[in-house]
Order: C-alpha cells, then structure tokens, then sequence
C-alpha cells in the first residue's frame, strides 16, 4: 500500500520472529524447564519438583540402608560366632576317646603305630573338616577337634602286638581282685602246691648273717621225720602226720647252724606240734664229716607259720668238741627269720 505521496510501498521494519522456538535455557539444578520464554531464559515451573529435598530423602534412605546392612552384618558375625562355638563344642564331645574294650588280663596295653595317614613334619596340617569354615579363633579351635578321633585305631592294639607282648610278659592279676595272702596260701595243702624240697627252699649257697658269711655245707630230706631228731621231738611231730624234714646246713669256720623245716597237711597240724614243743632237730653233716648236736642240750628255736614247723640248731664242727659256739648262737634267730621269708614266699608264686 502506497503512502499516498510518494507512491512507494513504506518499508516495514521487521520484529522479532515469533514462529521460531525460544533458547531454552537450563537450570544448573534440574531438568529443562517448561515456562513462558521471557528476556531469553525460561522461568521454572511452578510445580517443579525441590530437588534439595529430594536429595535429602535420597541421602536418608541410603543411610538407613547403611546401618540396616550393618547391622545385618552384626546379627549375622553372632549367629555364625553361636554356630561356630555350637559346633566346636559338638566335635568336642565327639572327639572324647571311648575306652577300648577291657583287654584279657594277660594282655598288656601296646601302642600301636601312628597310622599311615598321619601328616609327616613339614607337610602342612589340614585346615579342617569344612572348607568354609570361618578364619576366625572360635573356627580354628573347631577345626582341631576331629583330629582326636582318627588316633583311635592307635588305643587298640593290634592282634600281632598282642600275642607278642603277652608272650613275653608274666600273666597279670584280673583287675580289681586282689592277690591272695601267701599265709593264707601255704597254711593247706591243696593251695601250696609249688615244688618242695630242700634245695628249692634253701637255694642260697652264701648267707651274710651277723657280719659273717654262712656257706652252705649240705642239704637233706628226712622221712620219716623222728629219724633227723632228737630229745623227743619226734613224739610231737609224727603223730601230727608230719610228712617230711627238710633241712639245710651252713657254716661259718667251725660254727654251724642247721635249718629244720617238719611239713605237714594243714595248719592245725602244724600249731599243735608247736604247741607240745619238746627236744630238737639234730645237726646235719655230710657223711664222713664230724658231726654236732645229735644230742640234746645245744642252742636251739622252734616256731610255726602255715603248715610247717621250722626249728635252727646251733654249734660247732670243730673235731672233738662239744662246746656251745656263740657266732653260731647269736646266728640262730637270723637262720630261724630267713626259714620264715623263705615259707611265706612259696605263697606269692
């Protein structure tokens, strides 16, 4: 349209394109805002979420997730403490080595070999029986326990090692009983029955009795019995049922000593005898030698224990003489107490 003067079309002066979508400008703080461009930036929604908020509860949430974890992480560090212990204690009572059965009372106990499995030094030791387990102090002592039963075939001895072992060694008294009273044992018969006679009784060839060495000179066994006594001695012990004398000699230079031992069947026997003691044994010697206290009159003992009598006499060999001789006398009662030890030993055997 023309101005009417000039007949030029006026120039119009273009405004700002209002077809061309506005800059978006950003916040520095959230999403692209979605307000009325204004001077080239954006102006926030009205109903944009706070974001400062937002992150507060974002940073609750994740604090509380931190603390729920640790303390899950405590409960579970208790229950796998109470679990480990439990088990510990379980092995513990497991690993108690049961007694092995009571072996024969003539076997003796024989440690057996380590087993053959057994880890040799410098190998190293299994950690236990689960692999799992915790590295803590309370898993290592439970990882130790299962170690004491594998040493249980090592309690029972093999049967090779038995047989050895009782082989070699003296049979043993049943447990709990307790051995027999040697008085008792040789006060009958029909319990004293090792061998008997005058060497195995007297088997000692020197004595050291008062300071002296005793030899022996000679031993004999006298049946019946009166016919190795004298001064009526045999009156008292034969009608007892004496059944044998034994008897043994030892001198020392001239002095002599003969043991006498009169066996009987019981004890009763042998304390009556004693009881109507009269007269004494007579002095032993070889044949040929010069003899002494054939006769009544010399130093003598008598006693009993069990079912014998034992009597000492005391005196000299001396040729031709008939003179009491006091290393022997003082002698006699040491004689008489080993005649005693040597009965009462026949009842341990």
């Amino acid at each position: 349209m023309s101005d009417g003067v000039t007949g030029r079309q006026p120039q119009q002066t273009p405004g700002p394109d209002t077809s061309a979508p506005a800059p978006s400008a950003l916040p520095a703080f959230g999403p692209p805002a979605t307000g009325t461009a204004t001077h080239g930036w954006a102006r926030p929604d009205a109903t944009e979420p706070d974001w400062s908020a937002l992150a507060d509860r974002h940073e609750q949430r994740q604090r509380r997730r931190r603390q729920l974890r640790n303390g899950g992480a405590v409960a579970g560090a208790v229950l796998l403490v109470g679990a480990i212990t439990t088990t510990a204690l379980l092995l513990g009572r497991g690993a108690e080595p049961t007694a092995p059965p009571a072996a024969a009372p003539d076997a003796p106990s024989v440690s057996a070999p380590a087993p053959a499995d057994t880890p040799s030094p410098g190998t190293p030791a299994p950690s236990g029986p689960s692999p799992s387990a915790s590295p803590s102090p309370s898993a290592s002592a439970s990882t130790s326990a299962p170690a004491t039963p594998s040493a249980k075939p090592s309690a029972a001895p093999s049967a090779k090692g038995t047989a050895t072992a009782s082989a070699a060694a003296p049979p043993a008294p049943p447990s709990g009983t307790t051995p027999p009273d040697p008085l008792t044992v040789i006060s009958s018969a029909t319990t004293d029955t090792a061998p008997l006679d005058a060497n195995s009784l007297f088997p000692a060839t020197t004595l050291g009795i008062g300071g002296r060495t005793w030899t022996r000179l000679t031993t004999a066994a006298t049946s019946p019995c009166w016919n190795g006594t004298t001064g009526g001695l045999g009156n008292v012990i034969s009608p007892q049922g004496c059944q044998t004398l034994l008897r043994a000699t030892y001198t020392s230079g001239n002095s002599a000593v003969t043991i006498g031992v009169a066996v009987f069947a019981e004890r009763a026997k042998a304390d009556a005898a004693t009881a109507a003691h009269t007269g004494q044994i007579q002095g032993l010697v070889p044949a040929g030698a010069t003899s002494f206290c054939t006769s009544a009159g010399c130093t003598n003992t008598h006693a009993a224990v069990g079912r014998y009598t034992y009597y000492t006499v005391s005196g000299t060999v001396k040729p031709g003489g008939t003179a009491a001789d006091p290393a022997a006398t003082a002698a006699g009662p040491d004689f008489a107490a080993h005649a005693r030890a040597r009965l009462l030993a026949r009842g341990t055997r």
